[in-house]
């Protein structure tokens, strides 16, 4: 497997893996997270504020109405300002909850976001760890068949050498074993040779001892 195909298995793992691509989360800095917190914070000390000015209002209210005539209708009054106070008071409260709401679901879905981010940077690193080892173990694949393919060529060479020193000393014994033939039959003429000279010196010293002594004879015969 060559590392263009590797490279496009690591793609396909990654799509199966991931899935479409997951939705952005909306960047939400410390400032940010400061400022809703502070604006949460100022809103409830407004509502605490609000809500202690309208009970003491209602109690001063209540006090003053017992020295009026209409106490009931004064008293209705005094109640419906202080449910007007704590309603806007609760307004407030409402926002300032709101706003925590908000922080802590934006806050809770950043962690989500560092979490899945975190996990698709394990899963990639996984996956390139996966690829990498695919591939060096192509790699190994590879050197070992050229190392065999090296020894194999390395073994028939070796042999192709063998069988040549083989041709040439089988040749030259050959060779060898003509040139010493030669040389007997070199050897054996010139000892023919040497024979018959022999013989031929032999014969003729007994001719010339022959002739010497027959003339010796003539001479010893003579008065």
């Amino acid at each position: 497997m060559n590392k263009i195909s590797l490279c496009s298995l690591a793609g396909l793992l990654a799509l199966c893996v991931g899935g479409p691509l997951a939705a952005q989360v909306a960047p939400f800095p410390a400032e940010e997270r400061a400022a809703m917190r502070e604006r949460a914070a100022v809103l409830k000390q407004q509502a605490r504020e609000m809500q202690q000015a309208a009970r003491s209002v209602r109690e001063e209210g209540h006090a003053a109405c017992w020295q009026r005539t209409l106490v009931s209708s004064c008293l209705e009054d005094t109640d419906q300002t202080y449910r007007q106070s704590m309603g806007k008071a609760r307004k407030l409260e409402l926002e300032a909850d709101d706003i925590e709401r908000e922080l802590r679901t934006r806050a809770a879905e950043l962690r989500r976001e560092e979490k899945r981010i975190e996990a698709e940077a394990r899963r990639d690193k996984a996956i390139e760890m996966s690829v990498r080892t695919r591939e060096q173990e192509a790699q190994r694949e590879k050197d070992a068949a050229a190392r065999i393919e090296k020894d194999k060529d390395m073994v028939e060479r070796a042999a192709e050498r063998e069988r040549t020193q083989s041709e040439r000393d089988a040749a030259q014994a050959q060779q060898r074993a003509r040139e010493d033939a030669r040389a007997a039959e070199r050897a054996a003429e010139q000892k023919a040779n040497a024979a018959k000279i022999d013989e031929r010196i032999r014969k003729r010293e007994e001719e010339r001892a022959r002739r010497e002594a027959e003339a010796a004879a003539k001479d010893a015969a003579k008065p």
